[in-house]
């Protein structure tokens, strides 16, 4: 399964990518810091999950899931600190 991270915050990435990493058969395929990045990216290559957080700078995690589920659809896991 191939899982995005959308997170500003680099200890909740890490910990992310390390949990997605650790499991046989999961990896991460991109990560991005804000929504208006994780739109980009999507758009580019749509992943199976995307472990979204929802307040981050230039584009939240709401108007982010908006936006990819209008142009890209896919799973989207909220994951919130």
């Amino acid at each position: 399964m191939r899982i995005a991270i959308v997170n500003d915050l680099l200890i909740a990435v890490e910990a992310l990518r390390r949990v997605v990493s650790s499991v046989p058969g999961y990896q991460v395929c991109w990560i991005a810091r804000d929504g208006a990045e994780a739109v980009r990216k999507c758009s580019a290559e749509r992943p199976d999950l995307i472990l979204m957080d929802m307040l981050m700078p230039v584009m939240d995690g709401v108007e982010a899931t908006k936006r990819i589920m209008a142009n890209c659809p896919t799973t989207i896991l909220v994951v919130s600190a």
